[in-house]
């Protein structure tokens, strides 16, 4: 049999390809990653700053609760102390444990390492990275070293539920991880992470980090290629629609563009996980308490005023109906995801006062 194989990564959906893999003997292309969240800083009302996820800055308030006189005369009406919090990025992984990666990537010199050998370290580098501002879980796929595409290949284990600063015991459970399993279930999969995240009651975004050296071959118990990659696309459209994303294409201009991310090194790999992690970085904040007047705030992003933006498209707006949590969009929202270190003020203005600058 001809075998071709090859390192790549996909977007949030990442080391995908093509293979159909045995103990006995593999087939087996691509390999990709997708991930998470960059923590970024924050600073309110007085313009304090913190650096790293999830860090709390005060607005300045007077000593009887009241706001400062220069505030009132500015038309800020800070009459309380408040808590901002960045929503941490929740990624379970989802890791493809099939034999074939236990093959060099496809085109790579004589003497390489195996996929496997390649894209763990990659992984863990970046989760360790992260641990400040992702949430990390671990779910393995296939489960059991027995024949390919039976019933106990996905069940609703999670090795590692996701926790807050869950780096090193999702980093452990990788390490402990082998890639002798039979058959890649990846639709089957990816249904089980989203039984699971559906369990998680908490408003953090959610993500699947599909980890996978090759396209699926196991439709549900019948090992059935063509079968198989319509099983996992309907399964990956059901997680999205559901609210758990799983796909983020290589951004280019060119339509016939290649939409993952190539890595046939471990280098590439971890420099194709950054780049997805800035992607995913969350743009949702908490308030502690609502602003005196709600439609009178200003959002300064890297000291610059946000338009509110009712569409969603690029600017920010309040997501629930509490107007307790504020969301930013499109290129403001880039502005915070492309550096660790940035600068995003809430100001509250008075009731029946000009809008603040």
């Amino acid at each position: 049999m001809n075998k071709r194989s090859i390192l790549s990564v996909v977007g949030v959906l990442a080391l995908v390809g093509c293979s159909a893999s045995t103990n006995g003997g593999s087939t087996a292309r691509g390999a990709g990653t997708g991930a998470d969240g960059s923590g970024a800083g924050s600073s309110v009302g007085s313009g304090n700053s913190s650096s790293g996820g999830g860090s709390n800055t005060n607005l300045n308030v007077s000593n009887d609760g009241g706001p400062e006189a220069g505030d009132v005369l500015n038309g800020v009406c800070a009459n309380q102390s408040f808590d901002l919090q960045r929503k941490p990025a929740e990624i379970l992984l989802l890791l493809d444990r099939s034999a074939s990666m236990n093959d060099p990537p496809d085109g790579a010199p004589s003497g390489t390492g195996s996929k496997w050998s390649l894209v763990v370290p990659g992984i863990d580098q970046v989760i360790m990275a992260t641990s400040a501002s992702v949430s990390w879980g671990l779910k393995v796929f296939p489960e059991g070293d027995g024949s390919a595409c039976v019933a106990g290949s996905v069940t609703s284990m999670i090795p590692v539920p996701i926790a807050p600063m869950n780096a090193t015991p999702v980093v452990n459970g990788v390490m402990a991880t082998t890639p002798q399993g039979n058959g890649t279930p990846t639709g089957d999969a990816i249904n089980a992470a989203v039984t699971y995240l559906k369990t998680l009651t908490d408003m953090n975004p959610k993500f699947i980090l599909l980890a996978t050296d090759g396209e699926p071959s196991c439709n549900g118990t019948t090992q059935d290629t063509t079968g198989a990659r319509t099983q996992a696309v309907t399964s990956i459209t059901a997680a999205a629609a559901a609210g758990f994303k799983t796909g983020m294409a290589r951004a280019d201009p060119n339509p016939l563009a290649t939409k993952f991310y190539l890595a046939s090194t471990e280098d590439e790999l971890v420099t194709s996980l950054e780049t997805i992690t800035g992607q995913v970085a969350s743009c949702v904040f908490d308030l502690t308490s609502v602003p005196p007047d709600p439609t009178n705030i200003a959002v300064h992003v890297n000291n610059t005023k946000a338009p509110q933006d009712t569409t969603h498209m690029n600017g920010w707006d309040y997501t629930g109906t509490d107007d307790k949590q504020i969301q930013i969009y499109g290129s403001w929202c880039d502005q915070i995801t492309a550096a660790n270190a940035n600068t995003v003020n809430f100001v509250f203005g008075c009731v029946g006062q000009p809008p603040p600058a």
